[in-house]
């Protein structure tokens, strides 16, 4: 099959190892930036271009990122996507949902409207009322409406602290997250999910004196039975967002599980070491499926 897989400006290992995957398996890849496809919308019919390569008839796209870009490059990329797919490439993750799931408040929201559990989060543009609230909190995560990996994400028991963290964000114009703190056991769970079937889960330890589990900020995963209840959660998590694949993060709260995110580029480095499974290969495998039905 003929494969085209788009990365952000270069292409992070998991994106290579898909690539490299694909060629191993036999099939043809073209990988790219996602800001270097180039389209033609005429009464002749779409076209589309990696480069000057052209992928008019690719049989999946894999889509790792967007990319770095304005917001009018942005917009662009994500109605490229759908273009795409209305073309008839099969592309893994479909554009909107990718696009819903990069966005931290848009999978809370869709998330909740779906009867899931989420921890608390509050949104706003105004530095006033991100303080006021912060105060009703008390213990608070920031979170950037697009990081992964945990970067950029901050914790806060000190509303004055959080303050000057939010000052300095506002004048960068970022929108600000404000997440209420759910306890954590000292560990939070990562559920792999392909083609709507569990390809693995482990728990994520956090490392001394840390409230991140992310294996990028030295959490530890480990293969271990996780519950029903769990699994059952994260299956419905990437059903309603209406993901191909996906790694979902759960935390084991006071209250029971809480959905925390649901990553619609998820990396697998980790849970590849702690379960021994090739999740590129599965995930080819999968997209492969899809096509030849």
């Amino acid at each position: 099959m003929k494969i085209v897989m788009l990365h952000g400006s270069k292409p992070s290992a998991n994106s290579q190892e898909l690539a490299d995957t694909a060629v191993r398996m036999g099939h043809q890849v073209i990988e790219g930036p996602t800001s270097d496809v180039s389209s033609w919308v005429s009464p002749e019919g779409p076209r589309f271009w990696v480069g000057r390569e052209d992928v008019t008839d690719a049989d999946i796209c894999l889509l790792r990122s967007y990319g770095p870009g304005s917001c009018e490059q942005i917009t662009r990329r994500i109605s490229l996507m759908e273009h795409m797919e209305l073309a008839g490439v099969r592309v893994i993750n479909r554009s909107y949902p990718f696009r819903r799931a990069r966005d931290k408040y848009a999978t809370q929201y869709w998330l909740y409207q779906h009867g899931l559990p989420i921890p608390s989060t509050y949104t706003t543009e105004s530095l006033a009322r991100a303080y006021e609230k912060t105060q009703e909190m008390g213990d608070v995560i920031y979170k950037p409406i697009l990081g992964s990996m945990g970067r950029g994400s901050m914790r806060f028991q000190d509303t004055d602290l959080a303050y000057n963290a939010y000052r300095t964000l506002e004048r960068l114009q970022h929108p600000l997250i404000i997440q209420k703190y759910v306890k954590n056991p000292g560990r939070d769970i990562r559920v792999f999910i392909i083609g709507g079937e569990v390809a693995g889960a482990v728990y994520k330890y956090l490392p001394a004196n840390s409230w991140k589990s992310n294996v990028a900020q030295g959490g530890r995963m480990v293969e271990e039975t996780i519950s029903e209840e769990v699994l059952k959660l994260s299956l419905r998590a990437v059903e309603v967002m209406e993901l191909d694949y996906s790694g979902v993060d759960i935390l084991e709260g006071p209250d029971g599980p809480v959905v925390l995110e649901v990553n619609a580029s998820p990396g697998w480095q980790g849970i590849k070491s702690a379960t021994g499974k090739d999740f590129a290969e599965l995930i080819i495998e999968y997209g492969v499926k899809q096509r030849e039905r």
